[in-house]
């Protein structure tokens, strides 16, 4: 990697903003028109957009066919997860396991209750526009609002996007236990997804006999086999993250990274299989990112839909899904309810973004500060 100072992990912020505006592109312009209606249908509990009079607007048709196999929201995803395994371990230089918990909570948990309400509110709003009846109780709703909890219990996702985030919260698990490798910048910390792997191939193999055993930890083992395959992935960006900090060599690094690709795809689910292009095209994009940090350097466009990224990738999907269910409803075109939704999301994207999502990180840090060993800070990028 250049040697270029704050530009060598300034990139991870770039594709932070890149990633929010892939998944955003994949759907409001893909899965809104292209996927199946009835999902999205189920997901905004709404009459299925009609096909015979809202057809898939032609102009938009480039952004899906020019490279058949490419998917946007995979590759917004993976890069969402690469960026996590490689900012995450600076995070856990400072802190101890309970401060790098904390921080952690107050960074994820109050932006996503506040998202999740704004969902919540687009589907009683839709409810009441096409007189749908309200379709959740009130313990669906009060699990949703921790992510982490839904999966553990296997019930269905309200608003279509918790379940990356659900990964997230593994992976800082997986993290805090591995603190002293992390801190140390230990080559064995990499055994780690290994045992991920191996636990999963298990569990696969013997998920008949898990399903007439205990309940609870039937359920369990469904979520960790689906979490698996992308908490090896997220492993690629800690095998960046020591290439950065020389913990390891660049051929050292190249060779992990395919690696834990290969064992990625090796265990993951076969209804996934498509999207491996989009994952290794992530994994492309970053490595060149890491390597020629000056292309990928902060600019006011990059830091803004790097900041809003979080926010915007919480409240983007049911509610515009919603709101563009009805602008079309009421006779609006194609393009003006695409320009209002996306000028909506983004704006409301930016608010929470400095009312609830700076004051609640700024909580964690200070609570989280009081934890942290007596070593002097270092800076962590793109937090």
């Amino acid at each position: 990697m250049e040697n270029t100072g704050a530009d060598r992990v300034q990139f991870a912020n770039t594709l932070r903003g890149i990633a929010s505006v892939s998944v955003l592109i994949s759907h409001y312009t893909g899965a809104f028109w292209l996927d199946n209606r009835d999902s999205v249908a189920n997901l905004i509990h709404a009459p299925a957009l009609p096909l015979d009079k809202f057809a898939f607007p032609t102009y938009l048709s480039w952004l899906h066919t020019t490279v058949p196999q490419f998917s946007w929201g995979a590759f917004g995803v993976a890069l969402f997860f690469l960026v996590s395994g490689f900012v995450i371990p600076f995070s856990l230089r400072n802190a101890t396991w309970p401060a790098f918990v904390v921080g952690r909570f107050f960074r994820i948990v109050p932006l996503y209750m506040v998202g999740f309400s704004v969902t919540l509110a687009a589907i009683w709003l839709v409810g009441r526009y096409f007189d749908v009846p309200w379709p959740f109780g009130l313990r669906d709703v009060a699990i949703h609002y921790v992510p982490g909890l839904r999966d553990l219990l296997w019930l269905p996702s309200i608003d279509g996007i918790v379940w990356t985030l659900e990964i997230e919260v593994k992976f800082y698990a997986l993290c805090a236990l591995a603190i002293v490798l992390l801190r140390r910048r230990s080559p064995w910390v990499f055994v780690v997804p290994v045992v991920v792997a191996v636990l999963d191939l298990w569990g696969s193999r013997h998920m008949a006999d898990l399903a007439l055993g205990p309940p609870s930890i039937y359920r369990m083992s469904l979520a960790f086999s689906y979490s698996a395959p992308f908490l090896i992935f997220m492993f690629i960006g800690v095998a960046f993250y020591y290439l950065r900090e020389k913990a390891i060599h660049g051929e050292a690094a190249v060779l992990g990274a395919a690696a834990l690709f290969l064992l990625f795809a090796t265990i993951l689910d076969a209804g996934f299989l498509p999207m491996l292009w989009s994952y290794g095209f992530a994994v492309i994009v970053f490595a060149s990112a890491a390597t020629f940090p000056r292309v990928f350097r902060s600019t006011r466009i990059g830091d803004f839909f790097a900041d809003i990224s979080y926010p915007l990738y919480v409240i983007h999907g049911v509610a515009g899904y919603a709101a563009l269910r009805v602008l079309l409803d009421l006779g609006a075109k194609a393009w003006v309810s695409l320009a209002i939704v996306t000028a909506g999301a983004i704006a409301l994207a930016w608010l929470l973004h400095i009312t609830v999502e700076i004051p609640s990180h700024n909580l964690g840090k200070r609570l989280a500060s009081s934890l942290r060993t007596r070593h002097p800070p270092e800076p962590v990028p793109a937090e």
